[in-house]
C-alpha cells in the first residue's frame, strides 16, 4: 500500500533533493490516511503561507528534520506517529461533514459526527377509528323506524343508518318497520353521526351547484340532520355533507340537540369553500327572526300595570326570570330592586326554580325586554310604619351595629334606624363607641322617615320632662337653653326640647354680657337654664351660635321703643271735646 501524497505539500513542504522516507508501518499508514482525509477539507482553503506554518508545527510535534514531510508528517521507522492536535472549525448547518473510514454513515459522517442533529421524539399516533362500513359499500339492513323525513335502518346489527326519504320517488312504496333495506353508504359516520345511506350517490353534484348559488344569494337551503358530532350537528343537503355549529343551531347555550336528528330544517350557508367540501351552515339568523316575531306577538298580550302569575325559570345574582304562561311563556326579569321590600334578601331567598309567583308588569322597553316586579304585589310594611314611627315619637331600641358614621338601633320587627355620629352627642366625638356600646338599650326619638329609601333617622331622646316642649330655632329668635359644658372660648349649651345636632348651641364668652376675665363657672353653672338669642345657624354643622348679651340688648331696645310710643301718645292734647271725653 502506498501513502497518498498531497501535491501542495510536495511542492511547498518537501525538497526534491531530500532522502526518501522510511517505509511506514500498516498502523502508521492507516492512521496517517484517516487523519489526512479528515483534515484535507479544511486545509484546502488556507493560503500557502499558512500551510508552511502548519508544516512547521507538524515537524515540531513528532517529525524528523532529516526525513521528508509527507501528508501525515515525518515518521521514524518502527515507531507510531504521535497524535496531531489540530483545531477544527465548526461547520455550518447543512454543510457536508468529513467522510470517515466507515463511509458517509461512519463516525466521520454527518450522522455520526459530534453535534449532528438528533431525531426528535415522535408523538404516538392515535389510531383512527375504523368505520363499520366504508363509503361506497353496499349494505343490507332492517328498517327500525320511519319518520317524516327519513328512514332509520339497523345495518347488520352493527350500526344505525339514516336514509333521506326525498330519494324515494312518488310512486315508490314506503317501507314498513321490519322490512329489509338495501342501500349504498354515503357517509361512514366516523365523525360521530349516523351512517348515511343513499340510492342516488351522484345527486350531490347537482346539490353542490344549488348550495353554491344559495351562498351567493344569501338564500336558505334545506338540510337533513343526520347526527350529533363534536361541536355541532352533521347535515346533508341532498347528499352534500355540511356542518352546523351548536351555537348556530339553538339560541340556548348547551341545549340538547339530539331531538333534531331526522329533521329537515332551513339553513343559511355561512361558508362554501373547496368546491363544497368545506360547507358550514347556520340557523341563528332564522331563529332570531322567528324568536323576535314570536316575542312581539306575546308581548302584545300583556298590559303594563297588570298583575299575572308566572313560573320561575332561572335564578341569577341580579334577580330571577319568570315565564308568563298566559303570554306564550315569554320571560321577564324581576330585578333585585323589585324582589322584596326587604333589600337585605338575596334572589335565592325569595324564589326558587319552579316556584309559582305573582308579578306585576312594570314596563316593556323599546328593545322588547319585559320588566316585572314581585314587590309591587305585596303590601309595603313601610306604609304601616309611617304612623307607628312618625317623626317626633319616642321609642326604646337596642344598638345592633356600630359603623364609623353612626350607630344602628333596632326598633323591633327587623326595623333599624340610624343615629348619625353628629347627632349622637352634644360634644364632639371621634368614635361612636365613646358614647354607646353594642347591645346597649337606648331611648331615641324619630327624626325623619324616608319611605323612598327605606330609612329611619333617629336622635337620642331628650329628657322626659321636655317631651312636649317645641321651640322654633331660627335667627333673631329667643330660645331657652341649659348649660352643658364650660369651654375656653365660651359655653356649650343644649337647646331645650330639641334633639340631635339641632340641640347643640354655643355662647361665646363675649356674648355672655359679663366683663372680660369673669369666671363663667360661677355665673353659669352646669344645668342652669337661661334665655338666649339665636344669632346664626352653621349651615354645615347645624349647630347654633347664641348670645345672652344680644337678647338683653333687644329687650332693652324693645322697652325703650314701647316707652317712646307711650310718651308720644300722651304728648298730644287733642281737641277740647277729646279732653272732656277722656276726663269723663
Amino acid at each position: 500500500m502506498s501513502t497518498p501524497t498531497d501535491p501542495q505539500a510536495t511542492s511547498e513542504g518537501e525538497s526534491l533533493d531530500a532522502p526518501p522516507a522510511a517505509a511506514p508501518s500498516p498502523t502508521t499508514e492507516a492512521s496517517t490516511a484517516a487523519h489526512d482525509d479528515g483534515s484535507r477539507a479544511s486545509d484546502d482553503a488556507r493560503t500557502s503561507d499558512h500551510a508552511d506554518d502548519v508544516a512547521g508545527d507538524d515537524d515540531e510535534d513528532g517529525g524528523d528534520d532529516e526525513g521528508p514531510a509527507g501528508p501525515a508528517g515525518p515518521t521514524v521507522a518502527g515507531e507510531a506517529p504521535k497524535k496531531k492536535r489540530r483545531r477544527r472549525r465548526k461547520k455550518k448547518a447543512g454543510a457536508a461533514g468529513p467522510v470517515g473510514p466507515s463511509g458517509p454513515e461512519g463516525p466521520g459522517g454527518p450522522e455520526g459526527a459530534e453535534g449532528a442533529p438528533r431525531e426528535g421524539k415522535k408523538k404516538p399516533e392515535v389510531p383512527r377509528k375504523e368505520p363499520a362500513f366504508r363509503v361506497g359499500e353496499q349494505v343490507f339492513g332492517k328498517v327500525t323506524s320511519v319518520i317524516e323525513n327519513a328512514i332509520i335502518v339497523d345495518i347488520a346489527d352493527k350500526a344505525l343508518g339514516i336514509f333521506d326519504r326525498n330519494e324515494l320517488a312518488s310512486d315508490d312504496a314506503l317501507p314498513a318497520v321490519g322490512d329489509k333495506f338495501v342501500a349504498e353508504v354515503l357517509g361512514d359516520g366516523v365523525r360521530g353521526g349516523l351512517i348515511v345511506l343513499t340510492r342516488k350517490p351522484l345527486r350531490e353534484e347537482e346539490a353542490r351547484h344549488q348550495v353554491e348559488q344559495a351562498f351567493k344569494d344569501q338564500a336558505t337551503v334545506l338540510g337533513l340532520v343526520t347526527g350529533i358530532v363534536r361541536g355541532g350537528i352533521e347535515v346533508y343537503c341532498d347528499g352534500l355533507r355540511a356542518f352546523a355549529p351548536a351555537s348556530h343551531v339553538d339560541l340556548r347555550l348547551g341545549a340538547d340537540l339530539t331531538h333534531l336528528i331526522g329533521e329537515r330544517l332551513p339553513f343559511v350557508v355561512e361558508t362554501f369553500a373547496k368546491r363544497g367540501r368545506d360547507l358550514v351552515l347556520s340557523r341563528r339568523s332564522i331563529l332570531e327572526d322567528a324568536h323576535k316575531h314570536q316575542r312581539a306577538e306575546s308581548l302584545a298580550k300583556l298590559v303594563v300595570g297588570s298583575t299575572m302569575k308566572g313560573v320561575v325559570r332561572t335564578v341569577v345574582d341580579f334577580g330571577f326570570f319568570v315565564a308568563i304562561p298566559e303570554a306564550d311563556d315569554v320571560e321577564g326579569l324581576v330585578h333585585l330592586s323589585e324582589m322584596s321590600h326587604d333589600f337585605h334578601k338575596r334572589p335565592a331567598d325569595v324564589a326558587k326554580v319552579g316556584d309559582e309567583v305573582e308579578v306585576k308588569i312594570v314596563k316593556i322597553d323599546e328593545r322588547g325586554k319585559l320588566w316585572l316586579s314581585k314587590k309591587a304585589t305585596e303590601p309595603d310594611p313601610w306604609e304601616a310604619l309611617r304612623t307607628r314611627f312618625a317623626p317626633g315619637t319616642r321609642h326604646t331600641g337596642k344598638v345592633v351595629r356600630i359603623e364609623g358614621f353612626g350607630a344602628f338601633v333596632e326598633l323591633g320587627e327587623g326595623q333599624d334606624g340610624l343615629i348619625h355620629i353628629a347627632d349622637l352627642s352634644l360634644k364632639r366625638i371621634e368614635r361612636c363607641e365613646d358614647v354607646v356600646k353594642l347591645g346597649q338599650e337606648i331611648e331615641v326619638v324619630v327624626a325623619d322617615v324616608d319611605l323612598a329609601k327605606k330609612r329611619i333617622g333617629l336622635h337620642p331622646a331628650p329628657p322626659a320632662d321636655e317631651a312636649g316642649v317645641h321651640q322654633k330655632i331660627a335667627p333673631h329668635k329667643a330660645v331657652k337653653v341649659k348649660i352643658v359644658l364650660h369651654e375656653t372660648g365660651g359655653l356649650l349649651v343644649r337647646i331645650v326640647g330639641a334633639s340631635g345636632r339641632k340641640a347643640r348651641g354655643f355662647i361665646p364668652a363675649g356674648q355672655t354680657g359679663t366683663p372680660r376675665g369673669t369666671d363663667l363657672r360661677k355665673l353659669f353653672p352646669v344645668g342652669s337654664e337661661h334665655e338666649v338669642k339665636v344669632v346664626e345657624i352653621d349651615p354645615r354643622r347645624g349647630d347654633a351660635k347664641l348670645s345672652i348679651k344680644g337678647l338683653k340688648e333687644d329687650t332693652e331696645k324693645a322697652a325703650y321703643n314701647d316707652y317712646k310710643k307711650v310718651v308720644a301718645k300722651e304728648a298730644k292734647f287733642g281737641t277740647f271735646a277729646d279732653l272732656l271725653a277722656k276726663k269723663s
